[in-house]
């Protein structure tokens, strides 16, 4: 894997991974990448289990949205669909025609912007722990609520959502890890994306909308409206566990899940 930025719609600098499978080859439009999303307050270095699995079968990109890892900040507003303009000015200096996106939590809500925003450039989606209630109106739930805790105790919200991330089962290398990095994000960001989120749509109308393979593959031990997901042509696929990290808390069976997805997408 190679580094690499670009400069977004607005001048922020996106950092992103690309392997030299998609830098060298001399078909590269013809190729599937695969393009890993964060979710709120992470990075791309989340993926490095998936990217080390699948490199050698796809080119893999895997990218920092704006304000979180090595991107850069000074976005006014973080919104989802300017998250999704962000994959749009990757894939667009990389040449990229044919996309599989993979999204974790907010990830899944960026990914199907990007799906309407780069249309048939964009040929599957698939969810990591996301899509759980696409009916729901963020500017009335889960969204909403925590906006406002992060805008008022920043410092105890934060720690108080993201220790609920994890589960019992969760190793002490992992929670710290991921704590870590989740707590360093700028707070303008991490209450900005959050603010993004709450002020989005609902996304249903949104993916259901969309004719291509759909899946999302979900820990078992957390809450979601499966037939919500299923009506809005979502394959939904669980993992045993219960944390919110499915590539991280199991990276084997989630490897084995996307695997099966890909192949039904890539057929």
């Amino acid at each position: 894997m190679n580094s690499r930025s670009v400069k977004s719609f607005d001048g922020v600098e996106i950092s992103y991974d690309i392997s030299t499978s998609v830098e060298h080859s001399s078909t590269k439009d013809d190729k599937t990448t695969l393009v890993f999303v964060h979710g709120w307050s992470c990075n791309r270095t989340h993926w490095n289990e998936q990217i080390t699995a699948f490199s050698d079968r796809f080119p893999v990109i895997a990218i920092d949205l704006a304000g979180h890892g090595d991107s850069s900040v000074g976005r006014t507003n973080y919104l989802i669909p300017s998250f999704g303009r962000d994959i749009e000015a990757v894939l667009n200096s990389e040449q990229v025609e044919r996309a599989v996106l993979v999204g974790h939590s907010m990830g899944g809500m960026v990914i199907a912007h990007t799906a309407w925003l780069l249309a048939e450039r964009v040929v599957g989606l698939i969810g990591a722990d996301t899509f759980k209630f696409v009916r729901d109106d963020p500017k009335t739930g889960k969204q909403a609520e925590q906006a406002d805790r992060i805008a008022g105790d920043y410092e105890a919200a934060i720690e108080s959502i993201v220790s609920n991330m994890f589960a019992d089962s969760t190793s002490d290398e992992l929670r710290r890890r991921i704590s870590e990095g989740m707590v360093s994000v700028p707070r303008q960001v991490a209450v900005g994306a959050m603010r993004g989120m709450a002020n989005d749509i609902a996304l249903f109308d949104l993916i259901v909308g969309l004719e291509i393979p759909k899946f999302t593959i979900n820990a078992t031990g957390r809450p979601m409206d499966e037939s919500s997901a299923s009506e809005a042509g979502i394959e939904v696929r669980f993992l045993p566990t219960m944390g919110h990290f499915v590539m991280n808390e199991d990276p084997v069976g989630f490897n084995q899940l996307l695997d099966k997805a890909l192949n039904v997408i890539d057929s």
